[in-house]
């Protein structure tokens, strides 16, 4: 049953508060109760105008009105502290399974009074608090723990304040439409993965290049000058240009066929610390899955591509 209200309720939060990059926080989508010290103050406050009102005593009435008179003042300014503050959630940096995903959150204070201990956190028990002056931004990094590759919603993101006096919460709930990129674990594998070489003399390969002659071909429209047969044509023999090659690195390409005998996800942990090997080795390399290739490459953007591949997959 309390299961049941909860999701009703988280769902007519998210109907007010959509997946948006930037929300401002206003009465629309503020909330305020009194923390367990605001209840107390409360059960005190009721407790003395009851006794006050037993006893005839004007002291404890005055007594009465003030703690009432703070509470009041407490609505307002702990409300106030909130409202008008921008939160903007950043693209959130790839990420290998079980480690944690910084997500950068920015406050934004464009208003000329003081923001005072703002918490964020992924939710109001868990909470990292940070001060936002007048006419500034100020920066909170969230820590969202990953199980699993692929990608993964970022959840709800409380902002709470329960300044000046603490006896009562305001806060709100902010949602973003970004997504964290899980890759897979890395997993050596126990086994040489049968990788797809082409190479001569240790590894290396021949490719298109511009230092060591090749061979002759006919001259096509567009050659460089500098790679004609001058004299060839010279001695009335023809036109022709000349091909030239160069050594490159070894060229692997990883194949998924290497560990289709593995279990799903075990494999891809397996070829995961395959890319991540090449890439550090240097070494030019391609992937190879069932539903997608990568051709040949190397860099980080290519390992990015790799590895998203997997993730993905």
């Amino acid at each position: 049953m309390l299961s049941v209200i909860k999701q009703k309720f988280f769902s007519w939060v998210d109907n007010r508060a959509p997946r948006q990059t930037m929300t401002l926080l206003q009465q629309r989508n503020i909330y305020i109760l009194p923390t367990r010290y605001g209840w107390l103050m409360l059960m005190i406050l009721v407790l003395i105008l009851i006794a006050s009102t037993n006893y005839q005593n004007n002291m404890g009435f005055m007594a009465g009105f003030v703690l009432l008179a703070v509470g009041l003042l407490s609505v307002f300014y702990t409300f106030r502290n909130l409202k008008g503050l921008e939160v903007r959630c950043l693209k959130a940096a790839p990420v290998f399974a079980t480690e944690n995903a910084s997500i950068n959150v920015q406050l934004t204070n464009n208003t000329q009074s003081q923001r005072l201990a703002i918490g964020v956190g992924l939710s109001k028990k868990s909470v990292g608090y940070v001060d936002v002056m007048s006419q500034s931004k100020s920066a909170a990094i969230i820590y969202l723990p990953t199980s699993k590759r692929g990608l993964v919603d970022i959840p709800r993101i409380a902002c709470s304040t329960i300044f000046p006096f603490g006896i009562f919460e305001a806060w709100s709930w902010v949602r973003t439409p970004y997504q964290v990129l899980v890759y897979p674990k890395p997993i050596p594998c126990p086994e040489p993965l049968t990788a797809s070489n082409s190479g001569i003399d240790e590894g290396q390969t021949r490719e298109k290049g511009s230092e060591d002659f090749h061979s002759l071909r006919d001259y096509q429209a567009g050659d460089p000058i500098k790679q004609v047969m001058w004299k060839a044509y010279a001695r009335e023999r023809g036109l022709y240009s000349k091909e030239f090659e160069d050594y490159v690195g070894e060229h692997q390409t990883l194949s998924w066929d290497s560990v289709a005998h593995y279990e799903k996800e075990l494999a891809i942990s397996y070829l995961t610390d395959a890319v991540l090997t090449a890439e550090n080795s240097q070494q030019v390399y391609g992937l190879e899955l069932p539903q997608q290739t990568v051709a040949k490459g190397q860099g980080p953007e290519h390992l990015h591509t790799c590895l998203k591949a997997l993730a993905l997959m």
